[in-house]
Formats: structure tokens, C-alpha cells, sequence
């Protein structure tokens, strides 16, 4: 019997991840509408959408290490998280705790093969996405 485990990658096969992942701010109804948009779509949506609070919690996951991170693994698919840390001149322990936040935010996933997990991004790109608008009831700009 196989166990299912959603950050293994071939749990979901490539086939099942959209080409583009976006994060974004919004409120719990516009991450209900994603979520629904995806599973309501008859194969895979052109988009993954993760959906944040703030600014400030996009800024938080995304650091310039974790994107350089998952640069690195976009670029071309490390053998293991070692081989990861090695290509990016960190120690392993700190490229692993990134590689851990990724994967609990679903954006890096594994592909397993006996013991060996190879961390993946089964998506071409990842779009961030912060829309500033100015307010109607003010003459200050607001961020969404």
C-alpha cells in the first residue's frame, strides 16, 4: 500500500500542478475563491494560488535566501537537500529549516525515491502578487 503524503510530488504527479504558483494578499473570502476557482477547474487550473494575510507575512516567508532558494531549485532540481545546501554555499541545517517553511506553505514539494527526498517546485514560475490602490474614503494609498 502507498501512503499518501500531499508534499511528495508524486503523490500529485507534474501533470497535476498548474505552470504558474501566485501569492497574494487577501482576505479569507478571496483565498475561498481561489481555493474554489482550482478545484471547480476540469484538470489542472492555470494557477495555484496562496493567499496571505499581509504584506508583512509574504515578506516573512519570502526572505532573499528562500528566494534564492527556490531559484535554485527551479533552475534545476537538486539530488537533496545536502546537494542544495552545497550548491548554495549554506550549511545544511539552515537550507534544511528553509526548505521545512517552503514545504509547509506548499511551494516546495519532495520527490521521494526510497530514503532520497529531492526537494521540487512542480511549477515554471511563481508570481508575487501585491496590488497597491489608493483608498476611496482617503487620500492615502492603501495596500491589498
Amino acid at each position: 500500500m502507498t501512503e499518501t503524503n500531499p508534499t511528495n510530488v508524486a503523490t500529485n504527479s507534474a501533470e497535476t500542478y498548474p505552470e504558474m504558483l501566485r501569492i497574494t494578499v487577501g482576505s479569507v473570502e478571496t483565498a475561498f475563491e481561489a481555493a474554489t476557482a482550482q478545484l471547480d477547474s476540469n484538470g489542472p487550473s492555470e494557477e495555484a494560488v496562496r493567499v496571505f494575510d499581509s504584506v508583512a507575512d509574504i515578506r516573512q516567508l519570502l526572505t532573499d535566501r528562500r528566494l534564492e532558494l527556490m531559484r535554485s531549485i527551479m533552475t534545476a532540481p537538486p539530488d537533496s537537500i545536502t546537494d542544495l545546501a552545497d550548491r548554495l554555499g549554506r550549511n545544511y541545517s539552515d537550507v534544511h529549516s528553509d526548505v521545512t517553511v517552503l514545504v509547509d506553505h506548499d511551494i516546495v514539494y519532495f520527490d521521494t525515491d526510497g530514503r532520497a527526498k529531492r526537494p521540487v517546485i512542480p511549477y515554471e514560475r511563481v508570481r508575487i502578487d501585491i496590488e497597491v490602490v489608493g483608498d476611496a474614503g482617503s487620500e492615502h494609498a492603501a495596500v491589498s
